[in-house]
């Protein structure tokens, strides 16, 4: 099986490559990513002549054909996700998530059994550019008869993730910054996400049936136990929901 992995580079494509090269039935995994630094520090890191790595944006439909040429399997990744940045890059959000999903779409070769999507709980009833940007994106790769789509929470451990920033500010000895100490959001370990995502389902929209979620407080305290001391709070990001929701039955209010 020949693997085809956008924003290979980031924490996700970087699990997704561990789990894959311990397989004996994956005979390629291509990182199609545009950051050529973070390719060639995973190139250091994951040494493997199965995995390759192509310099792209998924904005450059020409490069991703060439890049999906005889694949079995695409995994599109990339994104533009990060909400303190959204409000000023509105085009270039929109740029990424949808027009990058519907080139993804177009350039998956007549050879490809599967494409699948990595969205977000943000996505339904969404209340930002980031979200609606996503939701665009599912109905483009649904649109597709092997498209599959994963709704996910946050991963713990991602890079911009509240559990790393709240990290970061823990060891900097500063306030933990929270909106809403009861603001609910679902977490997800990412060995958990890299199941799901090559797991054998149907296309179609997919979450995690089982997932709990967490109030920003009880995140909080997981990194800095007993510390709601150094907790501040202040006035709530443009778009940002109290409680995140898979659908209309599963919300994370439900689910502490």
């Amino acid at each position: 099986m020949k693997y085809l992995i956008t924003g290979g580079t980031g924490f996700l494509g970087q699990a997704l490559v561990n789990h894959l090269l311990k397989r004996d039935d994956v005979e390629e995994v291509r990182i199609y990513a545009r950051d050529e630094f973070k390719e060639s520090e995973m190139a250091r890191k994951i040494i493997d002549k199965r995995v390759i790595y192509w310099l792209g944006d998924v904005r450059d439909l020409e490069r991703l054909k060439e890049a999906c040429q005889n694949v079995d399997i695409i995994i599109h990744a990339a994104a533009m996700k990060r909400m303190d940045q959204w409000p000023h890059n509105t085009f270039e959000v929109a740029d990424v998530n949808i027009l990058g999903t519907q080139n993804v779409v177009l350039a998956a070769d007549k050879s490809c059994k599967k494409i699948i999507f990595v969205s977000t709980d943000k996505a339904y009833a969404p209340s930002c550019v980031y979200g609606a940007s996503k939701l665009i994106a599912e109905k483009i790769v649904l649109a597709h008869p092997r498209g599959i789509v994963h709704r996910f929470g946050n991963f713990i451990g991602s890079r911009g993730s509240v559990f790393e920033i709240f990290k970061e500010q823990k060891e900097q000895g500063v306030p933990l910054t929270i909106t809403d100490p009861t603001a609910t959001r679902f977490v997800i370990e990412i060995d958990k996400v890299v199941d799901y995502l090559l797991s054998d389902v149907p296309p179609g929209l997919h979450y995690p049936k089982d997932l709990k979620s967490m109030t920003v407080l009880e995140i909080a305290e997981s990194i800095a136990p007993g510390a709601k001391h150094i907790i501040k709070k202040f006035r709530e990001r443009e778009g940002e929901k109290k409680h995140e929701s898979f659908d209309e039955n599963y919300s994370s209010e439900k689910h502490v």
